[in-house]
């Protein structure tokens, strides 16, 4: 199960889901022991966008293109980090996800989802594994709030199962 985890990784995004949380836990470490990406691994069961915010700034998970006395706010560095997610060729890893604010968890897996779609054939792009307790309706609902680009003929939910990678342990 761990070296097709790991050799789907180098196309898309893992969602891991089932099994308890140990066992997601285990299979999140040895896909992170196989792979030779760069890793960072946010805290478990993150709730709210100042979480994740924390640990991008802990983390220096972001690149200002100016510079500026003092702290950068909380918009700018999401805007920053974004820019990071896109020149960025490291692995992501957020477990037990199912915590998070719903809005911002859409928001933030939308950012990388582009990441993947908007990259060109063998360019280097951000890699992310999502773990939680099961699926929940999770890649209808980013289907429902994905838009892709105009010339794109395939559906949001096609993009987001083209993305996204489900990986259940039973």
């Amino acid at each position: 199960m761990t070296e097709k985890a790991i050799e789907k990784l180098n196309k898309k995004h893992l969602l891991i889901i089932g099994g308890t949380n140990v066992q997601r836990q285990k299979l999140i470490d040895e896909i992170i022991k196989g792979s030779n990406y760069e890793f960072f691994r946010f805290p478990k069961q993150m709730r709210t966008i100042d979480d994740y915010i924390d640990f991008v700034r802990k983390e220096k998970l972001y690149q200002p293109w100016y510079s500026k006395k003092g702290k950068f706010g909380t918009n700018q560095v999401l805007d920053f980090h974004r820019d990071w997610i896109s020149e960025n060729n490291s692995l992501v890893v957020m477990e037990e996800f199912q915590e998070m604010e719903q809005i911002w968890k859409m928001d933030l897996l939308k950012s990388y989802i582009d990441q993947i779609m908007n990259r060109k054939k063998g360019e280097k792009t951000i890699r992310l594994i999502v773990s939680q307790e099961n699926e929940n309706g999770l890649m209808e609902n980013l289907s429902n709030v994905f838009y892709g680009n105009e010339k794109d003929q395939r559906t949001p939910e096609q993009i987001i199962k083209g993305s996204i990678e489900l990986v259940e342990i039973k």
